[in-house]
């Protein structure tokens, strides 16, 4: 009876679920086209060097041994020969001063081998090759059988092996002699494939490198420009693609640094013809007798000049960007809080006295900072700021008292013109325009700013600047 899936663990047709093994290899699975191309050249110049070792040390073997077996079988078949033509009363004396350290040869009445090793390819080879090389057809058998190595020729890869030699005459020759059964591990060969591997390693590296340098050139360049608006001219090296790539994205910079520039100059001007227009009907809206639509029109009046002067603060922060300097950190948040009440300021240890160096546009950064921490005293009736240090960034954090933002508005209250309907309403002032430029502000130096609700009320701002 088939198993059926649960519909918990039922998957779309044509997919396939990502496994443990899948899970490990994109674990230690390289993450950059270096690493990929480095891993390509190795496992595949590794996989071709050690099968072309492993065959070559295999024909080698089998050449050597098959060549230790003829020179066995000359010498086995030479002594029978010999012995045959000898006076079977001499025999035995003869072939007792041909024995020697590698080879022993007697003559007996009998075989020393019990019976041919019938599947031992390798005998039974040696074997043929006695008796092809047996001058006459004096001899009736031929019998090559292994006898028990010792624990010294098996540690030297030695192999015993004893022939018999049936004459016609009912005499035995037995010879015994060492083989060699395998040969030593042919550590020259590995050095030199180690060796080879690391010098193609390290030359594919660099070459490898310099081909894909361009291409972290045009990455940290895309940051740049998506972090902070800042363009940075690329250098059109390296191979025609990555020229070409490189060539695009000046071009695509170019023309964004061009609409930013055109939207800024247009927004700027049109807030600055709106004043004049605004400044007459201020005047006109004196001369209207009820006091009550007087009032009113005048608020309006007022909110309209406050946007233009937002939005030309906006304009002027995109076209006029403020040089950079360095300074201190901690030295600009005593600035921002000096002579507000209701804000407490908690430095690390560790940053304080001038260690917290940075390189950003002091005017702009205090401006954001401060408006951040404007908002905490406005909305949330006190502000609690710190500096600490994480990783390669300080984090500037404000907290508040006050009733938070609902998280689906977190990310739009950076929208310019975007204001709550609630405490943070038009009735309390500004234009929906501050939060925008400090963000703003933050991004072009590589930061950013992100609002959440503390767990114990109120919000959090916190500004993360790389150091």
């Amino acid at each position: 009876m088939p198993f059926d899936t649960p519909a918990s663990q039922a998957r779309p047709p044509g997919t396939r679920p990502a496994g443990i093994g899948g899970m490990k290899f994109r674990r230690f699975a390289p993450d950059s086209i270096l690493g990929w191309l480095v891993l390509i050249i190795v496992a595949g110049l590794a996989a071709s060097q050690v099968l072309t070792a492993l065959f070559h040390n295999m024909e080698r073997n089998e050449a050597i041994l098959q060549i230790e077996d003829l020179r066995a079988a000359e010498r086995v078949a030479t002594y029978a020969t010999f012995l045959q033509h000898t006076s079977p009363v001499l025999r035995a004396g003869v072939a007792a001063s041909m024995s020697g350290p590698s080879m022993t040869v007697s003559v007996a009445d009998k075989s020393a081998v019990s019976d041919a090793a019938a599947n031992d390819q390798r005998l039974n080879h040696l074997g043929r090759a006695v008796a092809d090389r047996l001058r006459n057809s004096s001899w009736q058998e031929v019998r090559v059988g292994r006898s028990t190595p010792t624990s010294q020729q098996r540690q030297n890869g030695l192999l015993p092996v004893r022939v018999s030699i049936a004459l016609r005459d009912g005499s035995w020759i037995n010879i015994d002699f060492t083989a060699i059964d395998s040969l030593p591990v042919n550590y020259p060969l590995i050095s030199l494939l180690v060796v080879s591997v690391l010098l193609v390693l390290v030359l594919s590296y660099y070459a490898l490198r310099r081909v894909t340098k361009p291409l972290d050139s045009l990455t940290r360049a895309a940051e740049a420009l998506g972090r902070s608006g800042r363009t940075e001219v690329l250098r059109e090296t390296g191979a025609s693609e990555v020229r070409r790539a490189a060539r695009a994205f000046n071009e695509m910079q170019d023309r964004i640094r061009r609409l930013i520039e055109d939207r800024a100059t247009m927004v700027a001007a049109i807030s600055h013809d709106l004043r004049t227009p605004i400044t007459r009907l201020k005047l006109r809206a004196e001369f209207i007798e009820d006091e009550a639509q007087r009032d009113k029109m005048l608020r309006d009046l007022d909110e309209m000049e406050t946007m233009i002067k937002s939005t030309l603060a906006l304009s002027r922060e995109d076209a006029n960007p403020e040089s950079r300097a360095h300074f201190d950190l901690g030295d600009l948040l005593m600035d921002c809080v000096e002579g507000l009440d209701d804000v407490t300021l908690d430095i690390d240890p560790a940053l304080s006295g001038g260690a917290a160096p940075i390189e950003a546009q002091p005017i702009a950064l205090k401006r954001a900072v401060a408006n951040l921490i404007e908002n905490a005293i406005v909305y949330g009736k006190s502000a609690a700021v710190s500096l600490r240090r994480e990783g390669k960034e300080y984090r500037i954090i404000i907290d508040d008292h006050g009733p938070g933002i609902p998280e689906a508005e977190l990310d739009r209250v950076f929208r310019p013109f975007f204001r709550l309907e609630a405490s943070r309403n038009r009735e309390s002032g500004g234009a929906g325009l501050g939060l925008a430029i400090a963000r703003s502000v933050v991004r072009a130096h590589g930061g950013d700013i992100v609002l959440q609700n503390r767990p114990e009320g109120g919000l959090r701002a916190t500004v993360s600047l790389p150091h």
